[in-house]
């Protein structure tokens, strides 16, 4: 019966962290690295997605600064 590379390959990494403390502290330090990437590239993205203000929005609030800025 023959295996894919690919399923061999995972074979030996779950045998080796099963096996290895060292390889799973650097799996979960390696988890943790990843997900705060995903996180910022996230963050990055909706802030780039963001509908800029309408021209209404922007003239009440240079009224506002204004009105708190005026004695």
């Amino acid at each position: 019966m023959a295996k894919s590379p690919l399923g061999i390959i995972f074979a030996a990494a779950a045998l080796v962290l099963a096996v290895s403390p060292e390889a799973r502290k650097a799996a979960r330090k390696l988890a943790v690295k990843g997900a705060g990437i995903a996180l910022e590239l996230a963050d990055q993205v909706k802030d780039r997605t963001k509908e800029p203000p309408s021209a209404e929005a922007i003239k009440n609030e240079k009224k506002n600064t204004e009105h708190h800025l005026l004695p």
